[in-house]
């Protein structure tokens, strides 16, 4: 038909897709525009999250122990302050935190609402938890290479492993080298 329009396809997203219209910052709209394309990597997160800890904070450190059983008399004796910076991060620069949000890794001691901290300086050995971009969504799981497959594997009998094959994007962001439980 003359003056028709074949719209399929117009502004490069599959047909289908559902979609929004908002205004970003121009670096959040990049960082989403090449999350989509498949073109993010690891090092680009630097231009991206400041990772740098804008102070610092420390808690005095009793010098002693609690115990969890029967009650004990508290003692007078303060070691130096405690700083978390300082216990949780070993890099800074490659270092950043994410709240998790779901169950598949529960038997590994991570819950939703906790915040994992992630060294991606770390290389991920077998076994380790890594923090893995597959198919443009992160993901939390622990690393099982196995020969030239690379197996993510859920610590929740609930969740199937995933088995990464040469078709999926998969890129190891990092690995959770420190987790905080938030009660």
């Amino acid at each position: 038909m003359a003056g028709t329009i074949d719209r399929r396809g117009v502004g490069g997203r599959p047909r289908g897709e559902p979609t929004t219209v908002m205004r970003l910052p121009l670096p959040v709209a990049n960082l989403a525009r090449r999350l989509r394309e498949g073109t993010l990597r690891a090092g680009d997160i630097n231009a991206f999250l400041d990772v740098e800890a804008s102070g610092k904070g420390s808690v005095p450190l009793v010098d002693g122990t609690a115990a969890c059983g029967f009650p004990s008399p508290a003692d007078d004796y303060l070691d130096r302050p405690l700083d978390f910076n300082e216990l949780l991060i070993r890099n800074p620069a490659a270092t950043f935190a994410v709240r998790l949000a779901s169950e598949s890794m529960t038997g590994a001691g991570l819950f939703p609402g906790d915040i994992a901290v992630i060294d991606r300086s770390v290389e991920p050995t077998p076994g380790c938890i890594v923090l893995a971009l597959l198919d443009g969504e992160f993901t939390v799981k622990r690393y099982r290479p196995r020969g030239n497959v690379v197996v993510l594997q859920a610590e929740n009998p609930a969740y199937p492993d995933i088995e990464i094959t040469g078709e999926r994007a998969f890129e190891v962001w990092g690995v959770i080298t420190k987790s905080i439980r938030m009660l």
